[in-house]
């Protein structure tokens, strides 16, 4: 389409994580090749740039990259309010990890399945991390009591969101970005809600700030009703999920929003040359089967089975690979002890590349190369790219029996599904899935449904909404 359309700011606050760059990239894309003038903002415009420039859109008319970093006006107060916010922060830290060894919670035990240097850190820490929590919460009881501070609902802390982004910090941002800017945005879109702050109090104080009306994405939906305080603000206008019965709880639960379902699309793009990662997989594993595991590595991805079920195959039919940067910390600590020593002495059978893949080209050339990709993951609710993956490279994929990814398998026929806490059953279904290939048609089936043009009509139709007032 060529006549210009409303002018969107696309907001991305993580760069260097799972598929968030990639995603912001396709974004971008998308709404540049129906007409609209876009302002992007995201920490890393060199990922950005170069995603772009893949599709010939780097140097595009309508296209503006922001400056992350932009200087801000000095003025004393905020500064320090902003050295303030950060001393809480590393209090708040602080509270959560010295509550942990003070209280000998499982994670700071040691086992003799820890590395060395593991179990010494631990054992040092046992020792003199206790006595200065209780001497930290003793000054700060004090401190208190001379500054007249009454005990609030808002201690103690919650540790589920001290490392959480800040609301403000995104409207200070834009609001700085934006004073370079000749385009005017009509409306805000954030690429990713998951990790900011919840409380009311937070997005009150965006609101004051940034005067955009603005929707967003969110992956993981709490139960509606939901509790995230932006949902009260008259600046939002609504939430985009990935998940079609999400869509319909929300619009059941508040009526004065608008919830759009977007496919989950996927970048299916290969790299115009030959791939290293991929050649050394495929030279590795010498005409076994192949089974990928692959993104962000964290407890979600059910790894004590995943090892569980490399011991258990044959070693002379199966390869494994397993791509993608490690988070240790969301393991639980039986992913720890089986990651632990999976990595200690890595079977011949199995390729492990645990740093972040920033050219997706190459991870996709990986997937490629697989025969079967894993999505057995564990209490894991919600869709996942992996399916759009598996369809674009006709790959069977096996997932997990529950929740929306096994009801998606399920129906486009475009794997299997089996229990997440049985390896056994993994392995059988592995064996099947080589020896009862799945029909191509399912693939296209799926393909058709989660299609980049099928994300690019919700996105605008839920723009469109977002965008209404400033007509």
């Amino acid at each position: 389409m060529t006549k210009s359309r409303h002018c969107v700011l696309i907001y991305n606050p993580i760069s260097g994580h799972g598929h968030l760059d990639s995603w912001n990239a396709l974004f971008v894309g998308l709404l540049l090749e129906r007409g609209y003038r876009v302002l992007t903002l995201t920490p890393d415009r060199v990922a950005l740039k170069s995603r772009l420039a893949q599709q010939q859109l780097a140097d595009h008319a309508m296209l503006r990259i922001l400056d992350w970093d932009a200087p801000r006006p000095w003025r004393q107060p905020w500064l320090l309010s902003h050295y303030k916010l950060r001393i809480r922060r590393v209090w708040q830290w602080w509270l959560v990890y010295g509550h942990k060894y003070a209280n000998r919670r499982p994670e700071t035990r040691v086992t003799q399945e820890m590395p060395t240097r593991v179990r010494v850190k631990k054992h040092v820490f046992q020792v003199i991390v206790p006595p200065l929590f209780r001497l930290s919460r003793a000054f700060h009881a004090l401190y208190r009591k001379i500054r007249g501070v009454k005990k609030t609902s808002g201690d103690p802390v919650d540790s589920s969101e001290i490392n959480y982004l800040d609301p403000v910090d995104m409207a200070n941002r834009i609001n700085t970005a934006l004073m370079t800017s000749t385009w005017r945005p009509d409306c805000m879109f954030n690429m990713y809600l998951d990790m900011y702050k919840t409380d009311l109090e937070s997005w009150r104080q965006f609101a004051a700030i940034c005067r955009l009306p603005w929707g967003g994405i969110r992956f993981v939906p709490s139960d509606a009703p939901p509790r995230e305080g932006y949902y009260s603000l008259p600046s939002l206008r609504g939430m985009c999920f990935l998940d079609e019965f999400a869509c319909q709880d929300y619009s059941a639960s508040i009526s004065n929003k608008h919830f759009q379902y977007l496919p989950d699309v996927t970048n299916s793009e290969l790299p115009e040359g030959s791939c290293a990662l991929a050649e050394e997989l495929m030279r590795r594993a010498d005409g076994r089967k192949i089974v990928f595991l692959g993104g962000s590595i964290g407890g979600q991805k059910n790894i004590a089975r995943w090892c569980e079920l490399i011991a258990l195959a044959d070693p002379e039919h199966w390869f494994f690979a397993q791509v993608g940067e490690i988070h240790a910390n969301t393991f639980s600590q039986e992913d720890s002890i089986a990651y632990e020593r999976l990595i200690a002495v890595p079977p011949e059978n199995t390729l492990l590349h645990t740093e972040y893949l920033s050219d997706e080209r190459e991870f996709n050339a990986v997937i490629k190369a697989a025969d079967v990709l894993f999505a057995v993951y564990r209490n894991f609710r919600i869709s996942s790219n992996m399916l759009g993956k598996a369809a674009y490279f006709d790959k069977p994929i096996l997932v997990s029996d529950r929740f929306l990814i096994g009801e998606r398998v399920r129906y486009f026929g475009i794997g299997l599904a089996v229990p997440e806490d049985d390896a056994h059953a993994m392995l059988g279904a592995l064996e099947r899935l080589v020896s009862e290939p799945v029909q191509w048609e399912k693939f296209s089936v799926y393909r058709a449904h989660f299609s980049e043009q099928a994300t690019s009509d919700s996105l605008d139709n839920f723009l469109n909404y977002v965008s209404a007032s400033q007509l």
